[in-house]
């Protein structure tokens, strides 16, 4: 009989471990899905965006205004002219002669180069060619009113250049291209009437 009970008691005791030991594994259970779950952080990538800087506009150069000459070139009008013979550079046939050119203006003017030269009949109409140019064609001076400068020719005997000779009545002196550009002065000299060249022309000089 005492068998009996221990072995019931023993059975009981391990029935009871058995449903404590299912309890606790289901309350666990419960227990951990009871727990809140953990927040989720989503993180979000920003694109940044890079401003594309404008284009500046370049300011186009202009070009500077050439300044205003202080002067202008002489019109044939403007000025007077004089011939006058030199001897004392006569010989071996040849010679030289100046022409004097003065501002009869009442306003500053300039001179440039070496001017045309060529002599003239009585009508005015050119006999010859003109004479060479010696000289800078760029050298340039200021004439105020009244002022003169002087071109400096020299001359070669016609009779020594097989031309034909005629005897002028005017040296006349182109002092610029264009209208109003000649000035003349009475002069009798032997000059070629047909292309020979027989006179040779300075640049023009200030006169003190």
């Amino acid at each position: 009989m005492n068998e009996l009970v221990r072995r019931a008691a023993v059975a009981t005791l391990s029935a009871t471990a058995i449903a404590l030991l299912v309890s606790g594994c289901a309350g666990g259970a419960v227990t951990a899905s009871s727990a809140s779950p953990a927040p989720t952080v989503t993180v979000t990538a920003t694109e940044t965006v890079t401003p594309t800087p404008s284009a500046t506009p370049t300011a186009t150069a202009q070009p500077l205004p050439s300044p205003e000459p202080s002067t202008t070139r002489c019109l044939g009008s403007e000025l007077s002219l004089e011939y006058q013979p030199d001897p004392d550079a006569s010989g071996a046939g040849n010679s030289a002669f100046d022409l004097i050119f003065t501002n009869v203006d009442d306003r500053a003017c300039t001179l440039t180069g070496v001017p045309g030269v060529y002599a003239a009949a009585p009508d005015g109409i050119q006999v010859g060619p003109p004479a060479a140019a010696e000289d800078d064609p760029l050298t340039t001076i200021d004439l105020i009113p009244g002022a003169r400068a002087d071109v400096r020719v020299a001359w070669h005997s016609p009779g020594a250049l097989d031309c034909e000779i005629v005897t002028s009545a005017y040296l006349v002196a182109e002092v610029l291209d264009g209208d109003d550009a000649t000035v003349r002065a009475p002069a009798e000299i032997q000059v070629c009437a047909d292309d020979t060249v027989y006179m040779d022309a300075s640049s023009y000089t200030l006169l003190g």
